[in-house]
């Protein structure tokens, strides 16, 4: 799902989350192009702010948008490698807010150059940290074996065509290796019959977002995510966390009740917070987006029994 830029997904439920603790420290562990950390200083002045990005073009892009605002810590990292050692540095005894976007950004889609879109003639690559030199979606067209992009299709796109898929690529790759997106776009055109291409996406939507889920290990470093910073809430601390589509959004659920389960976490929303229609008519990127809450327990103290 592409997120468009500067327009924050589900605004006022956020903060209405957010407002449950009243926050100090604030952590935006996605922070795209800053739309929800300016939206949550807007709200909290006085708060310090970490924003965390793992791609660093896009963590400059957010920190433009956060000039001039107050106590702002950047760090570029994916948000499931922060641990308490990162917020010592920056001063930050645990986390109040901590909000976690699991949408892409637009700006991936427009202006990367990374292979993101169907639209336009680019690189076949997809990766979120290209810096670290991370196997790229050529990388994964080109070498896989036909059960593996088979798994990938359907694990990760849901995509009923997917055997097809692979066999047309495992074909056509014999010839001439995959280097760019449009070469994709092609075959799944080419592969999936017309009359069964969906109506409202492109027929390659559901393999590109398979590609770039198991390019960028999405789905592990969600839930590694939303487990490692929910050790980081201080008492009493919220957690809030977007999806899109419904892969992620059964990561949030099930390790929102897991944690739940473990006697030190009150899941807030027992149904996903949806968009209005009237957030939808302003910003269509939000149509699919499902907000989930979680908060921190007080431990219960009880007295020393007499001996």
């Amino acid at each position: 799902m592409i997120v468009s830029p500067h327009i924050p997904v589900l605004p006022s439920e956020v903060i209405q989350l957010a407002k449950i603790g009243n926050p100090t420290w604030i952590l935006d562990a996605t922070a795209g192009e800053g739309g929800h950390s300016s939206l949550l200083l807007d709200t909290f002045p006085e708060a310090n702010l970490v924003m965390v990005d793992r791609d660093a073009v896009m963590l400059e892009r957010a920190k433009k948008t956060m000039e001039g605002r107050g106590k702002v810590f950047p760090i570029r990292s994916n948000f499931s490698e922060i641990d308490r050692e990162c917020l010592e540095e920056i001063g930050c005894p645990g986390l109040d807010f901590v909000l976690i976007d699991l949408g892409v950004s637009l700006y991936h889609f427009l202006h990367s150059g990374r292979g993101f879109t169907l639209k336009q003639e680019e690189p076949l690559d997809m990766r979120l940290e290209p810096q670290i030199g991370n196997r790229t979606a050529a990388d994964i067209v080109n070498f896989s074996s036909v059960l593996e992009l088979k798994r990938i299709f359907q694990e990760y796109g849901e995509e009923r065509w997917a055997l097809r898929i692979a066999n047309q690529i495992i074909e056509t790759r014999k010839k001439k290796k995959f280097t760019q997106n449009q070469e994709i776009v092609k075959l799944v055109e080419s592969s999936i019959p017309r009359k069964f291409w969906p109506k409202d996406t492109h027929p390659a939507t559901r393999i590109f977002q398979a590609l770039r889920i198991e390019v960028n290990q999405e789905l592990e470093h969600a839930e590694k995510g939303i487990r490692n910073l929910s050790g980081l809430l201080q008492e009493n601390g919220i957690m809030a966390c977007i999806s899109f589509h419904s892969l992620e959004d059964r990561i949030v659920k099930w390790t929102f009740r897991d944690l739940q389960a473990s006697g030190s976490f009150t899941v807030l929303t027992k149904k996903p917070l949806i968009p209005t229609d009237a957030e939808i008519r302003q910003n269509r990127a939000s149509r699919s987006a499902k907000l989930r809450g979680i908060q921190k327990n007080v431990p219960i103290m009880c007295e020393d029994e007499e001996s």
